[in-house]
């Protein structure tokens, strides 16, 4: 049998595997969700058709590993390998695909919520936005689209890195209106799903795509070793999504069929690492794998479906149902110092990013070289900061106090990404990423200098525009309704942490620590921009000490139609906290921590400037007097300068 034929008939046995459970479990869940039956047929379409997403989405983003990183040319021999040019025109059609039933999935999870009875005319767009799921799909198909022609255009690394990034979004879009998005601790549910999701899609993706393309020894070691570490990311985030889910309040009778469901699948996944060790000892074939892994995406569609006991009837209360978790004391600082609460995204860049950083350090200590300690205090306190303001009690009443929201914000902006300026890592990394053999396949170093040559990155890191981000982002957010508008949803928080946190690296990285290409601007124009940012922090919390009425109010029309606006929602007070402080007093006190937070780390950074400079222009002038002196023109007593200067 063909290798097509295989995957082709793996695909159909996750379809089969989906549509069967759906025809055991029945109408089970719409009623303790207060949901009408849509009809068998709605029943089946719906997550038949999420199969088919997720069996395209982890094609497109295998072909496009494979493309990038699998099966990669030697050094300087092109973009992409033969290999890696037939894994994109897969990644191309499967994302047409993903794109098709994505957009199919618009009117299914409509009649799904609906029960079967789809509204027509202006009720329409009022139904899809009330609904949440329709308009993800939607999202879902629009990013599949540009997926889909981007993977046929693209020419360089980087682009090809920019296009995973897309196909990533459009596979986690759903994920945000799902039921990972609902029900206690759906601050630490949502983040693992998604972590789950991503890592099933690699490790499936790149399994199918190399098995259609082929590609050589080294490619499939490489594929090898991606396959288990997205394998055993897979099962550690679906474990701790199904361990959140299942001590929740509800209990585990709750929400007895997507239990079944789940606990199906977590020893299928099992089941697949199993195969996947043995196939690495030689000793399984690949399409056991595979299959294995169909189905478990069929089932897991299917589970999407059934309700969580988190999501049972009674289950969740005010603040709960809307942070994850309780608030029971008010943010003193003693609180704030020991209420920690992991937020996962910013923790797992904090510890990859310094594992990373560690272990060049590692591979310099054996090769007998020296690193500044300086720069590795700077970068390991500035990963231990942004856990800090993320995961302590800054992170933990962000969402509900403006002031300490402000607080943790202003850190990610500011302080940690001028402490990983000082930290150098791009440097250190250029010291120690191995370099490919002569003729050899492109690795980490060549991926490395591809990004960094990206065309993007150095249009994002020009100073003005990096300026013009960092002006803008605080007062985009907090001097309008944006702010009031994003506070209600929850999956877009840690988004916005790190949009704060590379809009910080983009500036000041390239100002504090120089492009890493070259000397870049000047030290009067780094101390120029440094400078001209400052104010900005100032201007927005006086804005905010100005302000008479709390910007978590969202403004809305009033119903006569009148040019006024009323302030009737507040985000703060539907918290319902016995512990509420007075939301213009706390306003006013983020203000100032806005300029203080955000101003002090600048100041610092300029100071790290001024210190550079410094050393620079002794650098010069010694340099300078040397090349005289090799002429015979250095006068005696700057001879004697010379001579004592090393001492």
């Amino acid at each position: 049998m063909s290798r097509r034929a295989l995957v082709a008939g793996t695909v159909a046995l996750g379809l089969l595997a989906s549509a069967v459970a759906v025809v055991v479990r029945g109408p089970r869940g719409y009623p303790e969700l207060g949901l009408a039956d849509p009809g068998a047929v709605v029943r089946v379409l719906v997550p038949v058709l999420r199969t088919v997403v997720d069996l395209a989405a982890s094609a497109t983003i295998g072909g496009l590993l494979v493309a990038l990183v699998v099966a990669t040319p030697a050094v300087g021999a092109g973009a992409f390998s033969d290999t890696g040019r037939r894994a994109l025109r897969v990644a191309r059609g499967a994302a047409w695909v993903g794109a098709g039933a994505a957009a199919l999935s618009v009117p299914a999870s409509l009649a799904d919520s609906t029960g079967g009875r789809v509204p027509l005319g202006p009720d329409l767009v009022t139904v899809m936005l009330a609904r949440g799921e329709p308009v993800s799909w939607l999202l879902a198909a629009v990013l599949g689209v540009v997926t889909a022609v981007a993977s046929g255009e693209v020419r360089r690394w980087s682009g090809g890195a920019g296009v995973l990034a897309v196909a990533v979004a459009a596979l986690l879009v759903p994920v945000a209106t799902g039921h990972a998005a609902d029900g206690v601790g759906h601050d630490l549910a949502l983040p693992a799903t998604a972590g789950h999701v991503v890592a099933a899609a690699v490790w499936t993706g790149t399994l199918a795509v190399l098995a259609l393309v082929g590609g050589d020894g080294r490619a499939r070691w490489r594929a090898a070793r991606i396959g288990t570490a997205a394998g055993a990311v897979t099962i550690a985030s679906g474990v701790l999504a199904a361990v959140v889910a299942l001590t929740g309040p509800g209990g585990a009778s709750a929400g007895l069929d997507w239990t079944v469901l789940v606990l199906l699948t977590a020893a299928l996944g099992v089941l697949a690492a199993g195969v996947l060790w043995r196939r690495r000892a030689g000793r399984a074939a690949w399409p056991v794998e595979l299959a294995v892994l169909a189905v478990v995406t069929g089932l897991s569609a299917v589970a999407t479906r059934a309700v969580p006991p988190v999501q049972a009837p009674g289950a969740a209360t005010t603040p709960t149902a809307v942070l994850g978790y309780g608030l029971a004391a008010a943010p003193t600082p003693a609180v704030l110092s020991t209420s920690w609460r992991p937020e996962l995204a910013s923790l797992t860049l904090a510890v990859l990013v310094a594992a990373l950083y560690a272990g060049g350090l590692r591979r310099l200590a054996r090769e007998g070289a020296r690193w500044p300690l300086g720069r590795s205090v700077a970068w390991f306190a500035g990963c231990a900061l942004l856990v800090v303001a993320t995961s302590s009690g800054l992170g933990r009443y962000g969402p509900a106090v403006l002031s300490v929201h402000i607080a943790g914000h202003m850190l990610v902006a500011t302080a940690v990404p001028l402490l990983w300026a000082l930290g150098a890592p791009v440097i250190l990394a250029r010291r120690t990423l191995p370099e490919a053999p002569p003729g050899g396949p492109e690795g980490p170093a060549d991926w490395l200098e591809h990004l960094l040559a990206a065309a993007t990155l150095r249009r994002a890191s020009h100073p003005v525009v990096a300026l013009a981000l960092v002006v803008g982002s605080p007062a985009l957010l907090y001097l309008t309704p944006v702010f009031a508008l994003t506070q209600p949803l929850g999956w877009l928080q840690p988004l916005m942490t790190l949009w704060f946190l590379l809009v910080g690296v983009l500036f000041l990285g390239p100002l504090v620590a120089g492009p890493p290409d070259g000397p870049g601007l000047p030290h009067l124009a780094r101390l120029t921009f440094l400078l001209a940012s400052m104010p900005v922090h100032a201007l927005v919390g006086l804005a905010l000490l100005a302000a008479d009425h709390p910007v978590s109010r969202t403004p809305v029309l009033p119903a006569d139609g009148g040019s006024g606006q009323l302030f009737v929602d507040d985000f703060f007070v539907r918290l319902r906290l016995p512990w509420a402080p007075d939301l213009l007093a706390d306003q006013h006190l983020a203000g100032v921590l806005t300029w203080l937070l955000g101003d002090l780390p600048l100041l610092a950074g300029v100071l790290a400037v001024l210190v550079a400079w410094s050393r620079h222009a002794r650098t010069e002038h010694a340099d300078v007097l040397v090349g005289l002196g090799s002429r015979g023109t250095v006068p005696r007593c700057e001879r004697g300068f010379l001579r004592s200067g090393p001492r």
